[in-house]
């Protein structure tokens, strides 16, 4: 281990203990800013690298304190691991929805309609998909998933088995336990379903409207602390579908005091939970961490080298470059553009939507809870969820001889990446209906009008009529904004930059 506290919390103690052999580098980058807010890069070198080459886990963490930082940054290299050594060694299935639905029946399998397919895929109930086997965490029943939903990586996958939309890491979560891994996947799968068409290049502008006197303590602390450092937060509303506060926080250095880097302007924290100051307190702590994080990761290597130790930045690159070389091309050159800009440009690029100002929402009406943890908070999300129809499946990710658990939370129904990924399903297509977007059209099908691929019970809920997603339409929406949703590995930008500056470093 290189640069972590010699006391470290139990909890680290336990993810190092599940983890596989290898070595840890740790620092932290709060350094980066001036909010003081801790955050910690942990690193970690697998022992044997030729298993997954490429495969470089590491975790951002952040916090009130070092000690909850480091446990943020450990559990996300869980989540970005333990995943994946537990499938590779998991049953498969290979065949399509229509045949193993005859051997699994209606309720042990999920119908590929339901779990937002991008616009226009060619998937239906006789495509040939591999399968997984995961749990319905009402009834304990086991139900097969598209491993393009469940897996994390692609080791996961068949030997030449290619994926129906790029894989994400969207609903995993990890703690102490199963159900604490659990509540924290389906927050986030929450999180994203919540704001994903009312953020970033689609930003409602909906501002919270705050009474102090309704802020619990440790967050008006820290909002008045940014406000005094110079930063002018913008916490705004996404939506309190499900009786829970989704909210996100994204914000700018006023003149005169920054930012140290343009690209601190993009940062952004997310969250869902029953109770609203939980929630806002984690957006809050995550936009000051997204501020560093993203100086270290997208910024000049002067930064990154200023916090991580001597000759790290090489190790990672080396370690890291098959990533870097079969990286997405599209988040690589739009977040270069970003980098060669000065910040005033930048942020005049993010203001018509990312610090737009269109309404406000009373913050005192957002729903509130008194729920101990994460554990019960999940557990009160998905009793909610399954109140209103949703079936919560989850694979169990956690290590079979650990003290953590780890989990991959899938909800049929719930979308993600309509903007990045042109996933979309009932939901989404009916939102935009709702807001009588541009991006949902009806008419036949063209090399811009893709077909929202439905069940037939859905499309009927929608009126019958075929919706069709504008993906070029889309695809303008987004633009330049593309680093919003998506982003390149760690110093690649930098590497294509000042590549020549990384030795040494």
């Amino acid at each position: 281990m290189n640069d972590l506290p010699e006391n470290l919390p139990d909890a680290v103690r336990a993810y190092m203990e599940a983890l596989p052999a290898g070595r840890y580098v740790g620092f932290p980058l709060q350094s980066l800013d001036r909010t003081g807010v801790p955050a910690w890069k942990v690193a970690f070198f697998l022992q044997d690298q030729d298993a997954m080459p490429g495969n470089m886990p590491s975790g951002y963490g952040y916090g009130l304190d070092d000690d909850a930082a480091l446990i943020g940054a450990f559990a996300e290299i869980a989540e970005a691991i333990l995943p994946t050594l537990k499938l590779l060694d998991e049953p498969q299935w290979v065949g399509s929805y229509r045949h193993l639905r005859l051997e699994r029946g209606e309720r042990g399998i999920v119908d590929p309609f339901t779990l937002c397919l991008p616009a226009g895929s060619p998937v239906d109930h006789d495509t040939p998909l591999a399968w997984v086997e995961t749990t319905r965490l009402a009834t304990g029943e086991p139900v097969l998933v598209p491993m393009d939903i469940a897996a994390t990586d692609y080791f996961e996958l068949p030997a030449g088995y290619v994926p129906f939309t790029p894989l994400i890491t969207n609903g995993l979560g990890a703690g102490p336990d199963f159900e604490w891994a659990v509540g924290h996947g389906l927050l986030e799968l929450l999180q994203r379903d919540g704001n994903g068409l009312l953020f970033r290049a689609l930003d409602a502008g909906v501002m919270l409207d705050i009474d102090p006197a309704d802020l619990a303590p440790d967050t008006l602390d820290l909002m008045r602390r940014l406000d005094g450092l110079g930063i002018e937060v913008l916490p705004k509303y996404a939506t309190d579908e499900f009786g829970l506060a989704n909210v996100y926080v994204v914000g700018h250095d006023r003149e005169g005091h920054g930012p140290r880097v343009p690209v601190m302007l993009s940062a952004c924290g997310e969250a869902c939970d029953p109770d609203r100051n939980v929630a806002l307190r984690k957006a809050l702590l995550e936009f000051c961490s997204a501020r560093v994080r993203k100086t270290y990761a997208h910024g000049p290597l002067a930064e990154a080298a200023s916090v991580a130790p001597p000759s790290f930045l090489d190790d990672f690159v080396q370690s890291a470059m098959p990533s870097l070389v079969g990286g997405e091309s599209r988040a690589l050159e739009t977040m270069r553009e970003w980098a060669l800009m000065e910040p005033a440009a930048l942020k005049t690029h993010l203001d018509r939507t990312v610090f737009a100002r269109k309404g406000s929402k009373r913050f005192a009406d957002l729903p509130t809870a008194d729920l101990a943890d994460t554990r019960e908070r999940g557990r009160h999300a998905r009793w909610t969820l399954e109140a209103a129809g949703f079936d919560v499946l989850a694979l169990d990710g956690s290590p079979r001889n650990g003290r953590v658990g780890v989990a991959k939370v899938i909800v049929p129904g719930l979308e993600v990446e309509t903007m990045s990924y042109h996933r979309i399903g009932e939901r989404n297509a009916r939102k935009l209906m709702e807001m009588d977007s541009p991006l949902l059209r009806f008419g036949p099908e063209s090399e811009r009008l893709k077909p929202v691929r439905l069940t037939p019970e859905a499309l009927a809920r929608l009126g019958g009529r075929q919706p069709m997603l504008d993906v070029a339409a889309v695809d303008e929406a987004v633009g330049p904004l593309y680093p919003l949703y998506r982003e390149p590995e760690a110093h690649h930008v930098a590497h294509v930059l000042e590549g020549h500056a990384l030795n040494g470093a």
